[in-house]
Formats: structure tokens, sequence, C-alpha cells
């Protein structure tokens, strides 16, 4: 080889070395190629700051915005105002210490819109040693609001929750986990949860245990978790009604390895249910009663001066078996009232202010010379008037059936001394009875024998008794039950075997005292013609020789067009006039009446209530079945003032 020139080698290192330096210019090129690429993909701003605060790289600008405006510009320019204190101190603390920090912070977003950064800042030192930074602005608006969002879903879960009596249970079945939350053990009365083993022995009511662990193996066996209506007994003792409603959870193969689901405290809507279902019981029973004590009052009209009229002509061995006659249709007569309040077919139709602890005293007073002299009576009605807009008459049977209830309930308790206390009070107002105020509260208690659940639930049913035979009707709560209900109140019964019963009654109270008028005189007799128009024939011929006798002149007529053609022969002071006869009922014939007799007074004759409306388009009201003085003392009135 020859021999290399120094010029030679001198050339060739230059050329080498420019080699060199333009692969190591083009290694760093393509690393920042690769590195600004990266950092314009990430979500969040990337900006590189000098000790200084200045700006000196950012790895992506929002429209609107250059280099000119962000490269060099102050760190806190595009920070808000009231960030400022924080973001300084956060810098600074960062560069102090060397060790990561960040805060929250508002910022514009992309399209100008204002958007909420979580901000990291970190420390970044130059190739010269100063010290400066990196912000990553990253923008977790939607996050936050999902946060919030999630938040107020919870909150308002937990208020439906709470509103509903709803609580929520899990049992892992793997691993015996068992999750009540404090809605679960709110409902239930219990701090600690139960397996669905000891939930069906140590809380379900004792009739209902079999029924709910049936539907427990049922639903492990099909994956299916069906709701279970159900009674639960709570450690203080009280019976609450439950709906548990749950899903399955199953592995692979199948098998139930989670319970999941929750208790539904259904209590007061079973009390609502129950309450329809026995107005709805009731309702039917009434419609029944109404149509039965119809008929009845229309025999009972007959029978009734039928037998007062044959008083005065049979031998006297033979009045002790007619009086007994009487006696027993009056019986039935009063029967039929009950059924007729029952059905709401008797409503007050002449109320006044009545003062209910005036009442309640005297008939405990009454009471007191007549119960058991062992039976220790006593009511408190305070010095205050409670008065009720109602019939003193009725609020008399009502008060008057509850003790006679109590006083039998008592002497079946065999008790030496127990009492019956009857309470008059005011309330201003009763979730029981929701906006009717002020209220009256009657309670009626005693310490007798109590009443079983199965008495309870039938306890104002017509015709139901846990007495002997003959010791009652069954038409006693019933009938007050109508008048309570007629009035605008409720009743209730709380009763326990073994310890006495309390009834409570609430009534609308009013502010009234009762206004006495003086009574109206009428003619002892007084003579005049009387149309009878009823479809019963035994009832008109029993009524016109009531009236025959006592010097009226007596027509009869079936039907509307027997009476209009009556009254195209003569004239008649006295109309009596069945209300409810089929075909044309006697309110629809009264116009006609009224017409084709101007002068004559017309009075209503039937065994249905007649409402205040009815009351006033005719000229007097006879209730049957009527005793003779009744109908003699209307129609002589009538026939006085048609004079």
């Amino acid at each position: 080889m020859g021999e290399v020139e120094p010029k030679d080698l001198q050339r060739e290192t230059e050329r080498v070395r420019r080699r060199i330096a333009e692969l190591d210019d083009g290694g760093r090129g393509q690393a920042a190629v690769v590195l600004e690429a990266l950092l314009r993909a990430l979500p969040g701003v990337v900006i590189r700051f000098g000790p200084d605060l200045r700006i000196r790289f950012v790895s992506h600008l929002f429209p609107g915005l250059d280099e000119a405006d962000v490269l060099g510009a102050h760190a806190l320019s595009f920070i808000p105002e009231e960030d400022h204190e924080r973001a300084r101190a956060t810098i600074e603390g960062v560069l102090r210490t060397g060790e990561p920090d960040g805060y929250l912070t508002t910022g514009p977003g992309p399209h100008g819109e204002r958007r909420r950064y979580q901000v990291f800042v970190s420390p970044a030192r130059d190739v010269d040693g100063a010290v400066g930074g990196c912000f990553v602005a990253l923008d977790v608006t939607q996050a936050l609001e999902g946060e919030r969002a999630l938040a107020e879903s919870e909150r308002r879960l937990r208020i439906a929750l709470a509103s509903t009596k709803l609580g929520l249970w899990s049992w892992d079945l793997t691993t015996g986990e068992l999750l009540w939350d404090e809605g679960m053990k709110q409902v239930m009365g219990r701090p600690d949860g139960l397996t669905l083993p000891e939930y069906v022995e140590v809380a379900v009511h004792p009739d209902d245990r079999e029924s709910v662990r049936l539907a427990g193996e049922r639903a492990m066996q099909s994956g299916r978790f069906e709701g279970i209506t159900h009674r639960i007994v709570r450690p203080d003792g009280e019976v609450r009604w439950m709906l548990t409603v749950g899903e399955i959870e199953q592995d692979a193969d199948g098998n139930p390895i989670r319970l999941m689901g929750g208790n539904l405290d259904i209590t007061e809507q079973r009390v609502l249910e129950e309450q329809l279902r026995r107005a709805q019981k009731l309702e039917s029973v009434g419609l029944l009663t109404s149509g039965v004590a119809h008929n009845f009052n229309n025999m009972l009209m007959a029978v009734m001066p039928s037998l007062e009229l044959l008083r005065a002509v049979v031998p006297p061995t033979h009045l002790e078996l007619l009086d007994d006659a009487l006696e027993a249709t009056e019986r039935a007569a009063d029967m039929v009232r009950k059924l007729m309040t029952f059905a709401g077919q008797r409503r007050p139709s002449e109320a006044a202010p009545c003062d209910l602890g005036a009442i309640a005293a005297r008939l405990v007073a009454m009471c007191e010379r007549t119960f058991d002299r062992h039976i220790r009576l006593s009511c408190e009605a305070g010095a205050a008037s409670h008065c009720v807009m109602a019939v003193a008459s009725d609020l008399e049977q009502a008060l008057l059936n509850l003790l006679l209830n109590a006083r039998d309930a008592v002497l079946d308790s065999r008790r030496e001394a127990p009492r019956i206390e009857v309470h008059v009070t005011g309330a201003t107002e009763d979730p029981r009875l929701p906006g009717v105020h002020p209220l009256l509260v009657l309670r009626v208690r005693d310490e007798g024998v109590g009443m079983s659940a199965h008495v309870k639930q039938h306890a104002f049913d017509p015709f139901f008794t846990s007495k002997d035979v003959g010791r009652g009707t069954g038409l006693g709560l019933a009938t007050t039950y109508a008048i309570v209900r007629d009035l605008g109140g409720c009743i209730e019964l709380e009763s326990t075997e073994g310890v006495g019963t309390t009834v409570t009654v609430l009534l609308p109270a009013c502010h009234e005292l009762p206004v006495r008028e003086a009574p109206s005189t009428v003619p002892a007799k007084v003579e005049g013609r009387v149309l009878i128009v009823d479809d019963e024939p035994v009832i008109r011929r029993v009524v016109a020789q009531v009236l025959e006798e006592q010097g009226f002149v007596v027509v009869s007529a079936s039907d509307g067009a027997a009476a209009f053609a009556e009254l195209g022969r003569a004239s008649f002071d006295v109309i009596l006039l069945d209300r409810s006869m089929p075909g044309a009922p006697g309110s629809a014939l009264l116009g006609d009446l009224r017409r084709l007799a101007p002068r004559a007074k017309i009075a209503y004759f039937t065994g249905q209530d007649v409402t205040g409306a009815e009351r006033r388009e005719v000229d007097a009201v006879i209730a049957k079945p009527a005793r003779i003085d009744e109908i003699v003392e209307v129609v002589g009135a009538l026939a006085a003032n048609a004079r």
C-alpha cells in the first residue's frame, strides 16, 4: 500500500465527523417528531415552563390561539384569577420540594365553553441545570358531572327508599356475607341481618312461616324469586306486613350463588285494602238490607195498626196476647230502623248542634242506675261544650249501643269490679279523618273479655254477634257504625283478649249551642177528606179504617192513574202518597197531584229515608211503620191547615 498523505487523512476525518453529526441530528429530530406526536395525542394539554414561569412549550392550542400568544407568556396568564393563589402556591411548592402536586381549576374549552381541569404539576430540569416545570391539564368536566349526577341519584334513591319503607339486602351463598342497609334494619326493627333460614324462623309470623319457607325453596330450585307477601313480628312485638322481592344470581352451572332483594313494608296498604274490602262488603249488604227493610216496613205497617184496632174489640182474656204481639212488632220495627240506618236509608234530616259531653254524662248516669252494681262506670267530658251537628237521639243510640256491648263484655270477664270508662275530648286534627277539624273524640273503654281477631274483623257486620242466643241481635255496632259514618266521622276498635276493648269515635265538631223550639200544638180531632195512594192493598185497608174511625172520609187508590181519576171526581184535604211505588213512584206523581189538587196537603207515606230537598217538596212525612196516634196526629194537622 502506498503511504497516506496527511491531507487526505484530515479530509476523511472531517467527512466522518459530518456524517456522525448528520446521524446525531437525524436521531434527535426523529425523537422530537415522535414525542410531539405523542403529546398532541394526549387528551390533556402539556405545557413546559421555565424557572421564570414563562411558557416554553405547549402540546396543542385551542382554536383562536397561536404560539405567538402562548409561548413566552406567564404560566398564570391562562388560569382564572380566582385560582391564581392556589396555582402559584402549588407551583412554588413543586419547584421547592421537587415533588409533583396538582390542583383543580376552571378554564376555557376547545369551543370557548367553561370547563373543569385537573392540573398536575411536576418539576423539569433544563440541560443547563435550571429547574422549571411541566403542567399536564386534563379535562375532568364530564367526570365531575357524572360524579354529581351519581351523588344526586344516590340521594334521591335514599329519599325514595326512606319514603317507601323499602329495605335492601343481599346474601352471598359462597362466602356467607350478609348485607342489610339501614332501611332494612329500620323496616325489620333489628340491628343485625338474618339469613333466609334465620329470617323465616326468627322474624316471620308463625302463621306465615311455612308459606315463606316453601316460597324460598321454590326460588332456590327455579332460580326465580317471586314476590312473597307475609307478616313479620318485630322484636318489640309489633306485627307488620312485608312484600319481599328479589333476584337470584347463578354461576355457570346454574347453581345459586347470591340472593339480592328488598323488603317493602306494606302494612298501611294492607289496612287500606282491608278498609276498602269491608266498605264494599258493607255497601253490598246495605243494598240488600235496604230492599229487605223496605218490604218488611210495609208488612209491619199492615200489622201494627191492625193490632191496635183489635185491642179495642178482643175479650180481656186475649189482651195480654195482643199486647205481646204489639210489643213484638215494636221490636221488629226498631230492628228495621236499625237496618235502614246501617243501609244509609235513614240519614239525620233534622240535625242540630248537640252537646256530646252532656249526652255522654246523661247516659252514663242512667246506666249506673240500671247496670249491675259491681260495674264501675265513669265519664270524663270536662266543663267545655263539645258540640256536634246531629240528631240527639242518634248520638244517644250510638253511645248506648257501645255501653251495652261494654256491659256484656265486663260481665263475661267475671272480674270483681270491672271498669267502663267514657271520655269525650276535643282535637284539632287526626290523620284518621284528614281534612276535618276541629274534631270530637269519644272513647269507650272496658275491662271485658276482649275480642279475638275474627270477632274484630266482623264486629261491624249486621247480625254478627259473639253473644249467646237471646243476648243480642248483632245490630248494635253495625248501627253505631252507620250513625258515625252518616255524621262524617269514623270509628275504630282496639281489643285484646283477656284485657278489654277500646272503641274510638271521631266526629266533626261544630261551634253552635243547641236551640230549643217550642212544640207546635196539634188539634185533637179534625174532619176532612183523605186520599190514600199506595200499591199495598192491606196498607190501604188498615189506614183507611184507622182514619175513618177518627171521622175522616177516606178514598183509596192503588197507583197514579187511579189517584188522578179520584181527583177528577172529588176534592181532598189530605193526600197520603207512597213515595216508592213500583212503576211510577210517588215522587214522579207529585207535580200532577199539585196541579189537580192545589189546595190539598200532601204527605209522603214511606218506609225509606226522605232527603231534605224531598221533604221540602211535601207538607209532611209519615215514616212506615207508624202507630195509629202518629197517623192521626199528622193527618189531622194537615187537614186543619188545608181548610
